[in-house]
């Protein structure tokens, strides 16, 4: 699939940038079988200078066994042009993983729906959502009882978009992530999650690379 994925890149000046991704999460299992969690992140770019956006998500694990889970989530985004105006956008997403275990090892498969509108009252186009697919694969070895290095990679498909009322690269896979990172628990209800994430666009013009550095810090309630 990579190999068909890569090969009609259309030829194009491609960007690189360099940015923040700083994320704070409460989480709070609920049941055996529920935990909710509402995360809020800033993002910087433009080599750390400029801030890109704001959002604030809100999302239910649902587990429906140990291997397979359901997640619903709301993300509310605010959005920083170059002009410093703001667009407000509202995503709606679905995930279903699956994982499973070997010894030290996890692996994991999750597939993500993604529909999202921006500018909702102010734009012609607010009300024409776009849609995504986005494909993760996870591998994670837990070093310790505290410490568990991963890598994941992630392709999205774009289903439908009207962004710059250009639709013609709807139905075809344009970007995908790598990331390495360590998550490591202090304790039962603080952890930190330390990336490096590096993402790639293709199959489009105006291509842009970004190179991301991440910091995440959880706290269970």
């Amino acid at each position: 699939m990579f190999f068909s994925v890569f090969n009609n890149t259309v030829s194009s000046q491609i960007e690189k940038d360099a940015g923040l991704w700083a994320t704070f999460t409460l989480q709070k299992k609920i049941t055996k079988k529920i935990s909710i969690a509402v995360d809020q992140e800033t993002r910087l770019r433009e080599n750390f200078q400029r801030i890109n956006l704001f959002y604030t998500n809100i999302g239910v694990d649902y587990k429906l066994n140990k291997h397979i889970k359901i997640s619903p989530s709301y993300r509310f985004i605010q959005k920083v042009k170059i002009d410093m105006r703001v667009s407000y956008r509202h995503r709606l997403s679905s995930d279903l993983t699956y994982k499973k275990k070997f010894n030290k090892f996890t692996i994991s498969e999750r597939i993500r729906y993604q529909i999202e509108v921006r500018d909702y009252l102010t734009s012609k186009k607010g009300k024409l959502p776009e849609q995504f697919l986005r494909f993760k694969t996870d591998f994670k070895y837990a070093v310790t009882e505290k410490i568990t290095p991963y890598l994941s990679c992630e392709l999205r498909y774009q289903i439908r978009s009207w962004r710059d009322n250009d639709t013609r690269y709807n139905g075809d896979f344009h970007r995908i992530r790598y990331v390495g990172g360590i998550e490591y628990e202090l304790n039962y209800r603080n952890s930190i999650n330390v990336y490096y994430l590096v993402q790639n666009e293709f199959n489009i013009a105006g291509i842009e690379n970004n190179f991301i550095v991440g910091l995440a810090y959880t706290l269970n309630l």
